[in-house]
């Protein structure tokens, strides 16, 4: 299938393809005229979708939100990997001069600044149908930069997409407050936003709002709640399962029966066929690749098909690898093996090349990877591997990955009503849920002598491994305090919330740092 892409580049670059540029000055009424038309409109909110990629970059978003939690850790190796940022994200050490923890700011009061431009811009236009969809597609992402913001700090600057005075203050959202916020805009837009079939793969749906909305319930009684069991916060389950029952019920998307063709290179046709709710799309041949997903993890010298740069980097805990049944076809999958060398999945053991040779190391030993590692310093065979993202063995761009990024899909909508239902006390509904999942993935199901609150971590962990949702999980949970494999000590619950930056707390006085970290 090929790829329908939202279009992520700038007018400059859409016009550099006609053969017979000529200057043409316009004036403001014409200029509207020209971003009226849909490759105009397109324009305008490029930069709102061109930034959905930050969220999965080692730089920005996934490095401070993966490597805090038991699934990823970046361990120093000799001179290598050699960060105390890496270090003390993943021993809860943090503080406000993290450069991840800025980094994680700054990506979304980006994000927040790109969709009010482009909301701006949308708002100087006769309101068609056609405007009033891209501004509620731009207004989601605003949403979740939103949400991701009140996540991770607490608080925030805000202002609305009418307030371009950048010289005056914003205002400073609460925790209460951004809900409200986000809340009242997400049922603000869900109507208007298209269903799936409506527009492109790849554009905002409003499954995808629908799944934001739920989110935010999921987690309500931790935001009106009190670290680090959130006991005292409103519950709002009943709501979770409405919004989930819908997305459900509309029968728009289905469960895959593939895991592993969610994930591979190509896996846009597939992932738009069955449970994609919001992809973030890629094409290395036009300039949009994502994250080195293979390169960040493999020994130095797995080289295979056109990868030789490799550079033996993060690795999973064994705080999480041990809560594997090792026969879950989530775990293992061998069908790119002959291409490759390794399986998709945990890399645990003795490494071999596609023609079946013993990998060593640098210093020749065998590469055999180790449930161990020092997060201070290991050696180059420390850590189990992950290949979330398969690679093309083939391809032209093996510093990047082609595949697109699953940030919403349908296994989250069951397990998110499957949670909802066991905290509300339906344990038998919340039982089929996850085994609905499970069997999809064909795999045993649990039985119900067997299942618990427990149950339903463990299996958000199986299905969502490096994508971003751990940290999330684990707070809801009450597991991110928890001593663990490296970080040895509990955890303060002051740290369930990042602390502002330094930097940002320099730019704007209104800004308090959170409690504790002074």
């Amino acid at each position: 299938m090929k790829k329908l892409y939202i279009l992520l580049l700038s007018a400059a670059t859409i016009f550099a393809s006609c053969t017979d540029l000529k200057e043409e000055i316009l004036d403001e009424q014409d200029g509207l005229k020209v971003i009226s038309t849909p490759e105009g409109m397109a324009s305008i909110v490029a930069p709102s979708y061109a930034y959905l990629r930050d969220l999965q970059s080692r730089s920005g978003v996934w490095l401070a939100i993966e490597s805090c939690t038991d699934e990823v850790a970046f361990p120093t190796r000799g001179a290598n990997w050699n960060n105390a940022d890496y270090r003390t994200l993943f021993t809860h050490d943090y503080d406000p001069l993290n450069g991840y923890v800025k980094n994680a700011w700054n990506s979304f009061n980006i994000g927040l600044s790109k969709c009010n431009t482009s909301l701006y811009y949308l708002s100087l236009l006769e309101q068609t149908e056609a405007v009033k969809t891209y501004a509620a597609e731009v207004r989601f992402i605003r949403a979740l930069c939103m949400y991701q913001l009140n996540d991770l700090f607490g608080q925030f600057p805000f202002r609305e997409s009418s307030e371009y005075d950048y010289s005056a203050t914003p205002t400073i959202l609460s925790r209460k407050e951004a809900v409200t916020r986000i809340e009242t805009e997400l049922k603000d837009i869900i109507p208007q936003l298209k269903l799936k079939g409506e527009v492109p793969y790849g554009r905002i749906t409003r499954a995808a709002a629908q799944m934001l909305l739920a989110k935010l319930y999921l987690n309500n009684q931790v935001y009106t709640g009190t670290a680090p069991e959130f006991k005292d916060g409103t519950a709002r389950w009943s709501d979770v399962i409405k919004i989930c029952d819908e997305i459900i019920d509309s029968k728009k998307y289905t469960l895959a029966d593939d895991f592993w063709k969610l994930y591979l290179a190509d896996n846009a046709a597939y992932s738009n066929q069955t449970e994609t709710i919001l992809p973030i799309i890629y094409n290395c041949a036009a300039g949009i690749g994502g994250t080195a997903w293979t390169n960040q993890t493999l020994g130095y010298n797995q080289t295979f098909g056109t990868y030789t740069s490799l550079w033996n980097g993060c690795c999973t805990t064994p705080t999480f690898f041990d809560t594997w049944d090792q026969t879950d076809p989530r775990f293992r999958d061998d069908r790119l093996i002959s291409k490759t060398g390794f399986n998709l999945g945990f890399l645990v053991g003795q490494q071999y090349n596609t023609k079946g040779e013993m990998v060593k190391t640098k210093t020749g030993i065998p590469l055999a990877f180790t449930k161990e590692f020092s997060i201070q310093n290991s050696a180059e065979e420390a850590g189990i591997r992950v290949i979330k993202y398969a690679p093309d063995a083939a391809t032209a761009y093996p510093g990047s990955s082609e595949n697109d990024f699953q940030y919403y899909r349908l296994t989250d909508v069951y397990l998110m009503r499957a949670e909802a239902k066991m905290r509300s006390g339906d344990a038998s509904g919340a039982l089929a849920d996850v085994n609905e999942v499970r069997l999809a993935r064909k795999f045993k199901t649990i039985d119900a002598n067997d299942f618990s609150l427990l149950s339903i971590y463990n299996e958000r962990g199986y299905e969502f491994y490096w994508e971003g949702s751990r940290r999330n999980d684990m707070v809801r949970f009450n597991k991110y305090c928890e001593a663990r494999y490296e970080k040895n000590a509990v955890t303060p619950s002051y740290k369930i919330l990042f602390p502002i930056p330094a930097s940002a707390l320099e730019a704007n006085p209104q800004l308090k740092q959170n409690p504790q970290y002074n």
